[in-house]
């Protein structure tokens, strides 16, 4: 029997991990054991058996198969991003948005209530999932509130599965306001930017008012620590040449607390050419590409585990922004599908104030695998592209696209073995 095409590996000391981008399933099977695999014939037939239970062996039409079941999971999915407030309390030295002072109406949170029930309605979707953001998301908590509650109650009447996550700076972030948020509202995903230590983070991401937000952040972080809690909470650090030669200090000080707790992950994400928004000019530099998967592997070497790690390497890696049930809502009700291209009209589909969504417009975003692409090992994973913004607005070629997309596969899948996420391991007995 053949070994699946669809099956990527990775080296590391202990062995080779192996990873099913068919099934999400994986291994690690050990130096040891590869040797007598090898060597032993009983053990190779009963290594092949493995191999078979587990679907690593190639299938007959196994790309139509699972990607057919990749897409149809989706179908049952409802997402929603929605952008609470304009303005935001911090003014990050690489941000991309324009703010302006409004909080969303009760005429926007209506119509969108009055959508997501139409939709909830069909018996389509066994699940919706919603994603508060901003601006700073917080500065609209009543809207977070008043509409999670209502879309809460919506889905237990249709017996739909919800969830929400928050993206936040976290200054806002009370220890009283996020268990109002886990307990009350469902929010159980939340990322949360520190740039380094006090130092480099106090650079890049200051207030409004020009000050330091390092400290009150911290605090908050650590007060969802101090709680019983079931949430998950991504610490992103956004890295530049500024900040470089701090970020690693938050592994050796500050990040301690958060190293045992399974809880936190760590995400690390170079900045890049995302938009001036509101600034005047740009005051940072740009690092070289493998900046970002250096610090994982230096986290993970510390002991940290990573959000790349258990999530980028999986088939169901893939941006919001090319899902076909997603929708996104900024503050005055304009639908879009990018929560980057904020400001580009290709990323615009109507207002859901007056009822009007270009369903047309928004499919030309949604996952449209290349006939190229049918025998790549990475296929599963990528779908022919994760961010359509790049082919859509920046009109990059599908050529350096797909360049990108398996560095960004083979680093995830790195760091996935390195931070022993695999599902087993297979050794000498």
């Amino acid at each position: 029997m053949k070994m699946s095409p669809r099956i990527i590996s990775y080296d590391i000391s202990e062995g080779t991990v192996f990873f099913n981008t068919k099934t999400n399933d994986s291994f690690l099977i050990t130096n040891e054991l590869i040797k007598k695999v090898d060597e032993d014939e009983e053990t190779e037939k009963q290594y092949e058996s493995y191999l078979e239970q587990h679907n690593y062996f190639l299938e007959e039409d196994e790309v139509d198969k699972y990607l057919t079941q990749i897409l149809e999971a989706d179908k049952e999915r409802l997402g929603l991003t929605v952008l609470t407030h304009g303005d935001c309390n911090f003014r990050c030295k690489y941000c991309y948005e324009h703010f302006t002072n409004i909080s969303m109406s009760l005429e926007t949170e209506n119509a969108i209530f009055n959508f997501v029930e139409e939709k909830i309605k069909t018996g389509q979707f066994k699940y919706l999932t919603v994603a508060w953001f901003g601006g700073e998301p917080l500065l609209g908590f009543k809207t977070i509130v008043s509409l999670g509650k209502r879309l809460i109650s919506l889905c237990n009447k249709y017996n739909v599965n919800y969830d929400s996550s928050l993206t936040t700076n976290g200054f806002l972030l009370d220890k009283k306001k996020f268990v109002t948020l886990v307990t009350d509202l469902r929010v159980t995903s939340y990322q949360i930017t520190l740039d380094g230590n006090q130092e480099s983070h106090d650079c890049q991401r200051i207030s409004r008012t020009g000050k330091g937000t390092y400290d009150r952040i911290l605090k908050n972080l650590i007060g969802m620590r101090q709680t019983k809690l079931d949430f998950e909470c991504i610490i992103r650090f956004n890295i530049t040449k500024e900040n470089y030669p701090n970020i690693c200090s938050f592994l050796k000080h500050d990040g301690l607390i958060f190293k045992e707790d399974e809880r936190f992950l760590l995400f690390y994400r170079n900045v890049g050419d995302w938009g001036k928004g509101d600034r005047v000019e740009d005051s940072l530099t740009l690092v070289n590409r493998s900046t970002a998967f250096e610090l994982s592997k230096r986290a993970v070497k510390e002991g940290y585990s990573l959000f790349a790690s258990r999530y980028n390497t999986s088939h169901f890696f893939s941006c919001y922004a090319n899902k076909k049930n997603h929708y996104a809502f900024n503050v005055n009700g304009i639908v879009q599908s990018c929560t980057v291209a904020l400001y580009d009209k290709k990323n615009i589909f109507g207002n859901i104030n007056t009822g009007f969504v270009n369903q047309n417009k928004i499919d030309k975003w949604v996952i449209n695998v290349d006939d190229s692409c049918s025998d790549c090992p990475y296929l599963l994973i990528c779908k022919s592209g994760n961010c359509p913004m790049v082919k859509r607005i920046n009109g990059v070629s599908f050529k350096r696209i797909c360049e990108s997309m398996k560095n960004t596969i083979y680093e995830n899948l790195a760091l996935f073995a390195l931070d022993g996420q695999y599902n087993d391991i297979l050794d000498v007995e």
